[in-house]
């Protein structure tokens, strides 16, 4: 007689011990498409955390290729010269580099808590894992865009206004295809897919296993730990374990620093219109203050570099020279870095370092109706007209520009239309040919005043991307013919071409600023060029802040006159080190000017750090 298979002991339930064990091992398998596609060739473990490194990278993936001076795609950590200890802790707390082997504390937390605490193994948790995540990324990418273009730490109050207002511009004048933002659309979507599909690999429905489980474990008792010992620092972008938390807490803790700041330029008055009534000029040269967009101290940083600026300083210095042109040079302290120039140049002319663009906007609020005394209205006082030049082919609305000159006090505001030009554009904006722009523009303007004039103006060919560039021609009226508009740029080059498309410009704009001084008529005319901040991408926060400043002019003593201040003689400064302030440059400038061209022997004070809203410091007439 056959044997009777048993059966099956029964619960009260109803449930077979059968039934149980089926149940417990289908609970315990992996999905049916991992089991399919995965189970049999990769181990489990090895799955998980695979799918964890991914997710961790996918984080600074786009940092990496922003910051393509410093970023790598494994750490680079330095061991000749270092102690074991300096050699550990650089490679698993504090790396310089952006690169793709970092963590981040919070998803290390709640991964340790999925392995651990069963009740959270659900998939409405695993969606709001998914959320967390894709807002990370989100605030990662904020994070690096600001530190890699700006070099400045993320603030949200400071730069709020900047994004809506600058993504705004963007759009309505840089020619985005539908096809471009339809391209961002799919592209955030299918990152939005991967991260959905890693986390079931993460976040597996069952415990992983117990060595996974126990170096989960350690990773949290060291997020754990640095967050007691090292919380100050969570925050920091070099942290190989960062968190997001700290970074939140840091923010609004600096915005509301900043929001402090505002609020007491707007309740302040600014200290300074006694500094300079009652001081008058006898002679009145033309002055031109031009600020060089993207001149930096990294030329100076950089071997390569710094061996071609050497080179083509010395030529202009001779080309300047041969027609009894002086230079005096300086590295003045910018008060940003990779962008805003507005600030930088805002700063110069109003003797105020400006240093955010809530304290830009509040300034331009306070005295949009005009009345600041700024170097604009000291030289009106003495008879000038104060022209400004603005050639992209973007632009704002009436209402904007008619703000911005009462703001800075300008007589006539050059724009594109008034320019009349037909040629190809070039750059962002585009833009017409700086070599043409600055032409027409002081023929206009000697075409219509005889007195005194103060020309200011940002060039435009300098711009980030750096490329295409125009030609420099031996008549700058030919640049105004039609013709075919030059290739645009593109992101997708390598980062040699990137640079070397930078210096091509630079090289452009100075000697295009040369030919300009050159065939300036006038014997006294006064030539201020100023770099406005360091080149974003191409440069970095250990380049420093500080940019190139030149005065030229073919009076001798008034251009040594800036040597006692620190400025050395010639359009170079082989002692790479910042010895001035953009906000130093009102009252300094407005000094020897006095003395070379005023009468009396009284001068208003050199103030080497701008102006103080609360309490008067720096206060100086001595030679530095």
């Amino acid at each position: 007689m056959g044997k009777i298979a048993p059966v099956p002991k029964s619960r009260p339930d109803g449930e077979t011990s059968g039934s149980r064990r089926t149940r417990r091992l289908s609970r315990e398998s992996p999905s049916p498409h991992i089991a399919a596609g995965w189970r049999g060739r990769v181990p489990s473990g090895l799955l998980f955390w695979l799918s964890f490194l991914l997710l961790h990278a996918f984080l600074f993936l786009p940092v990496v290729f922003m910051d393509r001076e410093d970023g790598t795609i494994l750490p680079v950590v330095r061991i000749a010269g270092q102690t074991p200890y300096q050699v550990w802790v650089e490679f698993t707390a504090w790396r310089r580099g952006p690169d793709l082997l970092r963590f981040n504390s919070e998803i290390i937390l709640f991964v340790t808590l999925w392995a651990f605490v069963k009740p959270m193994r659900r998939t409405s948790i695993r969606i709001v894992f998914v959320a967390l995540y894709l807002l990370f990324f989100f605030y990662y990418q904020y994070e690096g865009s600001s530190l890699t273009f700006f070099s400045v730490e993320p603030v949200i109050y400071g730069q709020l206004r900047m994004a809506t207002e600058g993504f705004s511009f963007f759009l309505q004048n840089a020619r985005v295809t539908s096809a471009f933002v339809v391209g961002i659309l799919l592209l955030v979507g299918l990152g939005a897919v991967a991260v959905a599909r890693l986390s079931r690999l993460v976040l597996p429905e069952t415990a992983p296993g117990r060595l996974t489980r126990a170096v989960l474990v350690m990773l949290a008792f060291f997020v754990i730990g640095q967050a007691i010992a090292r919380w100050a620092d969570l925050n920091r972008p070099e942290m190989v374990f960062s968190s997001v938390t700290a970074k939140v807490v840091h923010n609004i803790e600096a915005s509301q620093r900043m929001y402090s700041e505002v609020q007491r330029l707007e309740s302040v008055e600014v200290p300074i219109e006694k500094e300079i009534i009652g001081y008058e000029l006898v002679r009145h040269p033309p002055i031109y203050l031009i600020f060089l967009e993207s001149y930096g101290s990294v030329l100076y940083k950089r071997n390569d570099w710094r061996a071609r600026y050497k080179e083509l300083t010395e030529r202009l210095d001779q080309e300047l020279s041969a027609e009894g042109w002086h230079a005096a040079s300086a590295l003045s302290l910018a008060p940003t870095w990779g962008g805003g120039s507005w600030m930088s140049y805002t700063s110069a002319l109003f003797g105020l370092r400006v240093s955010s663009d809530p304290q830009y906007y509040a300034l331009l609020d306070k005295y949009e109706a005009g009345g600041y005394p700024d170097l604009g209205s000291f030289l009106k006082e003495q008879g000038y007209r104060n022209y400004r030049l603005t050639a992209l082919s973007i632009g704002l609305s009436p209402e904007h520009w008619e703000r911005y000159a009462t703001f800075y006090g300008v007589d006539r505001w050059l724009l594109y239309e008034d320019l009349n030009f037909v040629g190809p554009e070039y750059g962002w904006g585009p833009a017409p040919p700086d070599q043409f722009s600055l032409n027409l523009a002081r023929e206009t303007i000697r075409g219509e005043t005889d007195g005194p004039y103060l020309f200011f103006t940002i060039t435009q060919n300098s711009h980030y991307p750096w490329t295409p560039l125009p030609e420099l021609v031996d008549s700058w009226q030919t640049l105004n013919r039609p013709g075919p508009a030059p290739t645009p740029s593109s992101e997708l080059i390598e980062h040699s071409e990137r640079r070397e498309n930078y210096w091509s410009a630079i090289e452009y704009q100075l000697e295009t600023l040369t030919d300009f001084i050159l065939s300036e008529p006038n014997e006294e005319a006064i030539f201020v060029l100023v770099g406005d901040h360091q080149p974003p991408r191409v440069s970095r926060k250990e380049d420093g802040w500080d940019t190139p400043m030149h005065v030229i002019a073919k009076d001798s003593h008034f251009v040594a006159s800036f040597e006692e201040y620190g400025f050395t003689k010639g359009l170079a400064v082989w002692e790479p080190e910042p010895t001035f302030r953009h906000e130093g440059f009102r009252s300094l400038f407005v000094r020897l000017l006095l003395a070379e061209y005023g009468e009396g022997e009284a001068l208003p004070p050199y103030l080497p750090g701008g102006v103080s809203l609360e309490e008067r410091q720096g206060v100086d007439s001595t030679p530095h």
